[in-house]
């Protein structure tokens, strides 16, 4: 029988993504980035016939809930939707918002995907989410951020594939969105072309890797 349970690794590496979830941020409170996952988990890809409000019609007024309607808009694009986020539109968001805060949105989004999507793979039931814990954020910005091109600014010198710097303005959160990449991808293996201590060969997970980028029209 094939064992379908999640490598040690990859727990022990989402256990610690988990224990920050609730926590304040850089940018959003505890509260805040628990709502953002709670909009992660109801949200799902539309039908053709329904597409989701533009985000410049959504309220920016409270409405009971913790995130403004045009907030749970933005968490809902970003999880099922990324490649409708033209670059002209991240630049009305970042008006909104600013880019350190879309920045951290996005890698919260990140996280909480990687771990439930791999959790319903294996047919496993979901974390519970954290509770959020008091306190605000802190503000501080990382240094040695650039525009180099892409939608946001990243860190200026560039340490391997671009995706490793994509939402590194993001700070603590990129860095635990890319510990979860480096557990469930590649480990320490990236720069190997073969893969031979694995169920599927490196060109088999490349195959898949690419796919899935294709499926989800990621523009990296």
């Amino acid at each position: 029988m094939t064992d379908l349970r999640p490598n040690p690794f990859v727990v022990e590496v989402a256990d610690s993504v988990w224990a920050e979830l609730g926590r304040p941020g850089a940018q959003w409170t505890g509260a805040e980035r628990i709502a953002m996952a709670e909009v992660v988990r109801q949200s799902a890809p539309r039908p053709l016939w329904d597409r989701a409000p533009a985000l410049a019609d959504l309220s920016r007024e409270g409405d009971g809930h913790v995130l403004s309607p045009y907030l749970r808009g933005l968490v809902e694009r970003v999880t099922v939707e990324p490649s409708s986020l033209s670059a002209d539109e991240v630049v009305a968001i970042v008006a909104e918002i600013g880019d350190a805060a879309y920045a951290e949105l996005a890698s919260v989004v990140a996280q909480v995907v990687a771990v439930d999507h791999q959790a319903a793979a294996l047919g496993l039931a979901l974390r519970d989410l954290p509770p959020a814990e008091p306190g605000q954020p802190h503000r501080r910005r990382p240094e040695g951020m650039a525009d180099v091109g892409g939608h946001i600014p990243m860190t200026e010198v560039s340490d391997g594939p671009n995706v490793r710097r994509s939402l590194s303005l993001a700070g603590a959160d990129h860095d635990r969105w890319m510990m979860l990449v480096f557990a469930m991808y590649s480990g320490h293996q990236f720069n190997e072309m073969v893969w031979a201590d694995r169920a599927l060969t490196r060109p088999q997970v490349e195959l898949l890797a690419a796919r899935t980028s294709a499926l989800n029209e990621c523009f990296y």
